[in-house]
């Protein structure tokens, strides 16, 4: 068993140098490659501002990370909640005057809740069963919330002017500002998750859930509340992402597909139930879709394949991802 562990993860090796030497090879075919050192600096720039955005990624993606390390559930309305982070940060901006940054300090509340709310009253009943229940039940609030999303906002796109000016760390190399201030504010998310997992004692409560329910539950712990707070939390960061990439991107109420294809793809390569493996997979996952975007012609319209792509073949390398699946 061990030989075969061994072996699919230099399988999986293989295929990641593959995938990321790709780019490179369709590149200096269709003449986009030149190595001169302007072109460099540029891929230096384009490497960088990927890893940032690998930040924002990794920290939604953990959300979806827990949910399934603590309840075995798929929740495949997560990018949904993103994308009402989106939308919550432009509304407190254009509609109430606020830093839509400085909103998530009654948004992420707000999130919470709602998370708590749809744990206690839609998928506490189904934690335990058929896994196709959470996911068919998680499909309909996902379809629910983008029409809800579109009735309100209606289906135009939205984008919210923030910092939109830029920061030169060195000749050539430039850096978005508000890239830079959601990788930062991502970072502390995430960092303050992973140190309330291992220290404080609701996170160690939500880890031993995570491990075995039964003994927790034997232990005198309310696994039903466990739950309710995991989905909350997981609410939370899907929310603080959605905020984080709406100073940067555009968005409409269809992009919460998008993002939870990348939240998928992100903790199948990292490892499901693994948070470390979240973080790294998130950042692989955004550095490959910038070498994708900056090297192959239309590469912006094709950034999508690297989710798709990177989700399939590392299900049929290596399923339980680079980290190995591992409770939280």
């Amino acid at each position: 068993m061990e030989k075969v562990d061994r072996r699919s993860k230099y399988m999986l090796g293989g295929f990641l140098v593959i995938a990321y030497t790709l780019p490179f090879g369709i590149g200096i075919y269709t003449d986009n490659v030149f190595f001169t050192r302007q072109w460099l600096l540029d891929l230096t720039t384009v490497v960088l501002n990927g890893f940032m955005q690998g930040g924002v990624y990794a920290m939604f993606a953990v959300g979806l990370t827990m949910i399934f390390g603590v309840m075995r559930i798929i929740n495949v309305a997560h990018g949904e909640m993103v994308m009402l982070g989106a939308y919550l940060s432009w509304a407190s901006f254009f509609w109430m005057g606020f830093d839509p940054l400085a909103a998530m300090f009654f948004t992420l509340p707000i999130a919470f809740g709602l998370g708590w709310m749809i744990q206690k009253f839609l998928l506490n009943a189904v934690v335990g069963g058929p896994e196709l229940t959470p996911l068919l039940m998680t499909f309909g609030l996902g379809l629910s919330m983008i029409y809800g999303v579109e009735l309100i906002f209606t289906t135009d796109f939205r984008t919210i002017p923030y910092a939109p000016d830029s920061f030169q760390i060195a000749e050539s190399i430039v850096v978005g500002r508000s890239r830079l201030i959601s990788f930062g504010m991502a970072l502390v998310i995430s960092v303050g998750v992973f140190m309330f997992l291992k220290v404080h004692r609701l996170g160690k409560a939500i880890r031993a859930t995570a491990q075995n329910a039964d003994v927790a539950m034997v232990c005198g712990i309310n696994i039903y509340n466990i739950y309710m707070i995991t989905s909350g939390i997981a609410a939370a960061l899907a929310v603080a992402g959605g905020a984080l990439v709406s100073i940067q991107f555009g968005f409409n109420p269809e992009t919460g597909i998008i993002y939870t294809l990348q939240a998928f793809a992100i903790i199948v390569l990292g490892g499901r139930g693994h948070f470390i493996g979240a973080m790294i997979g998130g950042v692989m996952l955004a550095v490959m879709e910038s070498l994708i975007s900056f090297m192959l012609p239309n590469g912006t319209a094709l950034v999508e394949i690297a989710a798709y792509g990177l989700m399939i073949f590392v299900l049929l390398i290596r399923p339980q991802g680079l980290m190995g699946a591992k409770e939280l």
